[in-house]
């Protein structure tokens, strides 16, 4: 089966998108994997092809000085990068998220070349049997998945993840809405042509199912949970927090409630400590607020396979989620598919947040970590975990059930081969 990926960011496995799609078919039988993305980088070398349009390229075809496109040799790490200046700038825009960048990126899309001869070259000689991609709220990166579809002439298999597609927002500009709704007109035409649709929770399967009027399959990440993990019980002494992730949409802000909560438990010793690692942007204010003495501090980032061996040697893993509004909103619908591999470590999670959204729900659910929802509560649990380590053992054991119950990859691979050998 050869499969055709298009996504914004190239698939690599220290980013979300390309830890899930390459864990979703890593243990498919015969199966060649392509991809199409649209930002500087090279993909993971389990891509066996990849094309490469950025907008730099388009404007520098408009201005007769190159291609608008450029096929990606992964074995070799050959692909556009950006320089310093230009991630400097990448990074302002997304800080930032002025409608006015959005716009003027659409665009340079909209007047760009990129439907070249060298993009359907691509195709035709991959021949894929599949496109699988997310259902993005991205205008242009929907207008290249339905002309890759309509080149290709194939079924296409699209992927919810984020509540991009709610009215259910925190917006006041009217500019923003405007391109909200303009992008939902053209996640409609991509769902329409799709031949099978899946979301990341229960949560987004009872919305989506109602929004678009048809049937979705809930898929996420899975691990080898095959057989019983041997929950260790040896701690740390003081007990150590990880977390590992993105801390952006104001999760910063829940970690930080975590970081207050083991200072006032450390006041006499240190009993137990946060390590924060991740590779957002910090601001200063997001320094100030992670480190804190000797009980929470910002390591910076890792390497996928460091983040294994940090959570393997850690006590207790943390997951938070956004307390506001607005960030609640968004993240509603969404399963953070790192809590897969916290529930493949067989360590106790701590999880603080709304206990409405879909990552913590399904922790509460099924019994699989400690939750809170209030500063008060919060420091209580941490307090409980800290006094009574025995529940330390206990929610690890519950973490793995969990994996083993809703994420096993077997299942997952086994519902994937049948649903696309159907729709092909």
């Amino acid at each position: 089966m050869r499969i055709l990926f298009v996504s914004s960011s190239p698939l690599k496995k220290e980013i979300s998108i390309g830890n899930t799609f390459l864990n979703l078919f890593k243990d498919m039988n015969d199966v060649a994997l392509a991809s199409i993305y649209t930002r500087s980088g090279t993909p993971d070398p389990e891509i066996s092809q990849a094309f490469c349009i950025t907008e730099k390229m388009l404007i520098k075809n408009l201005l007769g000085k190159g291609p608008a496109g450029v096929r990606v040799d992964s074995a070799l790490f050959s692909a556009p990068s950006s320089s310093v200046k230009e991630q400097k700038q990448i990074s302002f825009i997304k800080s930032h998220r002025w409608t006015i960048f959005f716009w003027i990126q659409n665009l340079v899309w909209r007047i760009g070349r990129w439907e070249s001869k060298e993009l359907q070259e691509f195709i035709e000689d991959f021949k894929p049997d599949l496109i699988f991609t997310l259902l993005s709220d991205c205008s242009f990166l929907n207008r290249i998945i339905l002309h890759v579809k309509k080149v290709a002439n194939i079924p296409l298999a699209v992927y919810a993840w984020d509540n991009n597609f709610s009215l259910k927002r925190l917006m006041f500009s009217p500019f923003k809405w405007i391109d909200h709704l303009a992008n939902r007109q053209v996640m409609k035409k991509v769902v329409k042509h799709a031949e099978i649709m899946y979301v990341i929770s229960d949560v987004q399967k009872k919305d989506y199912e109602r929004a678009f009027r048809r049937k979705c399959k809930v898929l996420t990440k899975g691990e080898n949970f095959t057989e019983d993990i041997l929950v260790k019980n040896e701690r740390n002494q003081p007990l150590q927090l990880i977390f590992t992730g993105n801390i952006g949409l104001n999760r910063w802000k829940s970690l930080a409630h975590i970081a207050n909560a083991l200072e006032k438990i450390n006041q006499n010793g240190v009993k137990a400590q946060l390590r924060i690692y991740t590779g957002t942007a910090i601001t200063t204010e997001m320094q100030r607020a992670l480190h804190k003495g000797d009980s929470s501090f910002l390591m910076g980032s890792v390497s996928a396979e460091e983040v294994i061996a940090l959570q393997n040697r850690a006590d207790i893993l943390v997951h938070v989620e956004a307390l506001d509004l607005k960030n609640k909103l968004l993240v509603r619908q969404s399963f953070s598919t790192k809590l897969v591999d916290y529930f493949h470590q067989g360590k106790c999670i701590v999880a603080f947040g709304p206990k409405d959204v879909a990552s913590i729900s399904h922790l509460i659910k099924n019994d699989a970590a400690i939750t809170a929802d209030t500063e008060n509560e919060l420091e209580e649990k941490l307090k409980m975990l800290i006094e009574t380590p025995e529940l330390i053992q206990e929610y690890g054991q519950k973490a793995w059930e969990c994996g083993k119950r809703n994420h096993h990859c077997e299942n997952i691979t086994s519902m994937l081969e049948k649903d696309f050998e159907e729709i092909i």
